[in-house]
Formats: structure tokens, sequence, C-alpha cells
């Protein structure tokens, strides 16, 4: 996009036993998250009480006692959500080179926020800019005086690189830096012999945050690497539970990527069939019924007309072009991260597209603007292969930067909207239709 974007991963640093390959229990996990799930506020019986086609607003969610509040952050739809916590993660920048006045704290800050307790858990505050001093460990990477690998700048913005590994408990997300920090600690990095060029490591495993320890974590790997360095490595990172593995697919260059735990390796896959004709910033999401990847509205370049939402099967080692009946999005072709969310409805088996942001005249993303009038909810029915072309509104609160994902606990659309990189954000909740045994139809 407007910066240069470096690839990373994270991997155990040792081979895991089965104890400690599953996710931990409650009682065994430290650090912020011991204490999740937590117990179920008065607002979860307000969500599961909601209606077809419903809003729930939830207001600010309560600060972190030592941290505050997360704040917005633009290009960063993705908010991976963790069954197991009953939690989602935000991280990702917002305005390049962005540091907190008061704190110091660069905007490298990782937080998770917990459903049932409508609040905010700072795991990591972000870089202090005036006191980072880290060193170099053996396998070249940046670590704390404990030997905990440190993701200093690490991500430009979320984008689609961000998701959470159900069976290890570990958040995961690939690496996309920016220069932007240079001016800040730039050189304090030099003098410890931290990354430069692309300003992440490389031959490793994606960035991980292990829900058990309260740790990050990164691997050195060996053999083949997505490789690392420009913007044509963003794309989409999204853990595939039926076989365990990290799916990654680079927009620019269009390579797609396994990376796999058990092994600590990553593998070309080059799937058959039609590569998606858009490059980076896609929306993505998981389709756990037929084992697909939804991918849809990335630009630069934008699909030239026609259908812009595609599909991985993950059996097949495939790309499918779907050709769905119906216009989403008004025609528009660009509903990217910073322009829309997408979830799959597991409960009632659809994609749910939150349209919030028209493309903006005279930039490559404004090649065709909808109107207001196509801003809204659209519905993609997998079984039939069709959009819903008439979109539902939205309630006001749905503006700045949101940032979403579904609970299938509650069958609900969680999303959290606040300006770019301003803690003024809120959560509203948002429910397609109720489950069949709840009265509901399909």
């Amino acid at each position: 996009m407007r910066f240069k974007a470096t690839v990373c991963i994270i991997v155990p640093a040792a081979v895991l036993t089965v104890s400690q390959a599953l996710p931990a229990e409650p009682e065994t996990r430290k650090g912020p998250l011991a204490g999740l799930p937590s117990a179920p506020g008065p607002h979860i019986q307000k969500i599961k009480a909601l209606a077809d086609n419903s809003w729930l607003a939830l207001g600010a969610p309560a600060a972190d006692p030592k941290w505050g509040t997360a704040r917005g952050r633009s290009w960063g739809a993705v908010f991976p959500y963790a069954p197991d916590l009953q939690a989602a993660f935000l991280c990702g920048e917002g305005v390049h080179g962005w540091y907190n006045k008061q704190t110091n704290r660069y905007m490298d800050d990782l937080w998770a926020y917990d459903v049932n307790g409508h609040r905010w858990i700072c795991l990591h505050p972000g870089t202090d800019i005036k006191n980072v001093a880290l060193k170099m460990n053996a396998d070249g990477f940046e670590v704390d005086p404990d030997g905990q690998p440190i993701p200093v700048a690490q991500m430009g913005h979320g984008f689609a690189m961000v998701t959470y590994d159900t069976d290890r408990s570990k958040f995961m997300f690939m690496p996309c830096p920016v220069s932007n920090f240079l001016p800040l600690f730039g050189d304090r990095r030099k003098a410890w012999g931290g990354y430069q060029g692309p300003f992440c490591p490389v031959d490793c495993s994606p960035w991980m945050y292990n829900a058990a320890s309260g740790k990050f974590e990164l691997s050195k790997t060996k053999g083949a690497f997505p490789g690392a360095g420009n913007g044509s490595r963003i794309g989409v990172a999204i853990y595939l539970p039926s076989i365990k593995k990290l799916f990654f697919w680079t927009g620019g260059t269009k390579e797609a990527w396994l990376y796999d735990p058990k092994t600590n390796a990553w593998s070309n896959i080059k799937p058959t069939g039609p590569q998606p004709p858009f490059g980076i910033d896609a929306t993505v999401c998981l389709d756990s019924k037929r084992n697909r990847i939804y991918l849809g509205g990335g630009y630069y370049p934008l699909t030239p007309g026609g259908n812009a939402f595609w599909c991985y099967d993950i059996q097949a080692n495939a790309w499918l072009d779907l050709q769905p009946k119906g216009k989403v999005c008004g025609g528009c072709n660009r509903y990217g991260p910073n322009q829309a969310l997408m979830h799959y409805d597991s409960v009632n088996d659809v994609v749910v597209l939150l349209y919030h942001r028209l493309p903006v005249a005279g930039t490559p993303d404004g090649e065709f603007n909808p109107g207001a009038k196509a801003l809204g909810i659209y519905i993609y029915d997998p079984a039939n292969n069709s959009w819903t072309e008439t979109p539902q509104p939205m309630p006001k609160e749905i503006a700045g930067c949101p940032n979403g994902f579904y609970s299938p606990e509650l069958n609900a659309h969680f999303i959290h909207c606040a300006g770019d990189s301003v803690d003024n954000g809120v959560v509203s909740v948002y429910r397609y239709k109720k489950a069949k045994d709840d009265g509901g139809k399909k």
C-alpha cells in the first residue's frame, strides 16, 4: 500500500508434548488471560435475547486498570476470536508512526477483548520508545533480557494477517512493518544489531502470543520461507483447524503457503485453478462447513469489473471462481479491511459482509463509488451461491475504524468502532438470525 512490508511467523521453540499441544485449561494459564473465560455479565443475556436482524449497543468496554483502552486502527478489520477464552485479539498500527504521548508507548500493542466481561485486557502495552533495549539471540531474533522475542513495530496494519490457533491457544500474525518508526527508535535498533531492511526476522515461524504462558513466541525454520520485504507480501493469514496449519496468501506475488506448527516448517502449496484477480488487502473468512476460505474486495489492482469474491478449497488445494449471483456492495469491487468486515456465521451457514465505508474518489480504490445507499449488511448464501442485493441498514455507531468477529456460542457479530488511533471505542452486537431451536428460521 503506502509502505514497505515484511513477513514473519511464529512457532513453538521446541517439539511439543501432547499435553503442551492441547489448549490450556483456565487454571493452568499464566499472565493476563489466566482468568478467562470470565463470568458472564448482564449484557450476555441481552445478547442471547436478540431478535433476527437486530443490534445491541454495549457502549465502551471497561478499561484495563493499568493501560486504559484499546484504540481504533485502520485497515485492521479482523479481530480474531478465541472460543476457549471467549475473547478476541486486537493489534496492528493505525496512523503510521503513532505513539501515545502520555505513556511513550508505540502502537505495536496487543489487546484482548473479554466478551463476558465487556472489558479490555492489555497483553502488551507497546514498545517504550525512550527506554527499549533488546538484544539478538542465537536465531537472530530481537529478545528481551528474559529471552522472550518482542515484536517491535511488526505490523503497519493488521489487514487480514491476524488469526487464532484454536488447537494450541495461540494468537498468530504475519508481520508487515513500515519505516515510520525509524525516527523514534531506528538508531537504537541499529545499536543492538536488530532487524534492518525488511525490519522483521526471516526464516521463521509466524509471530505468536501464547495464551497459556502470556508470552510471545517465534521460532527459526528451515527450508522454504514465504519471504519478506515489501507490500506485495500483504495478504491473508488464517488458521485452518481441519488440517491444523496456517494458510498464508500473498496478494501481490500471489503465492500460497502453509505453515505447520507440528513440524515448524513452511510449504509453498501452488493451488490449481484461477488466482484471485485482485492484489493485496482482501477481506477473509473461513467456511468451516465446506472447508473453504472466502476472500474478497482486495485491490492493487482492483478486479477490473465483474466478480471480486473468490474461494480457496482446502481439501482440493484449488482456487475457485464461484461467480455468485447478485451484486454485493452495490456492484463495487473494493471491500477490503478498511471498508468492510466479513464473517462466516456458522449457526446460519451464511457469510455476513458489513460494508461501512465507500471508496475515496481520486484514489486507486475510488474507481467506482456506489453511493451511500450501498452501505449496510449483505448476506452470501453458500448453498445457493448468491448475494443479497439490498443491504440491511446499520446503526450510526458503526463508524470510524471497525474491527469485528463472530461468536458462534452467542450467535452474534461483535463490532468495535473507534477513530484511527483514538481511544473512543464502543462495541455493538448484531444478530443475523436466531438458531432454529431458538425459534429462528434459516
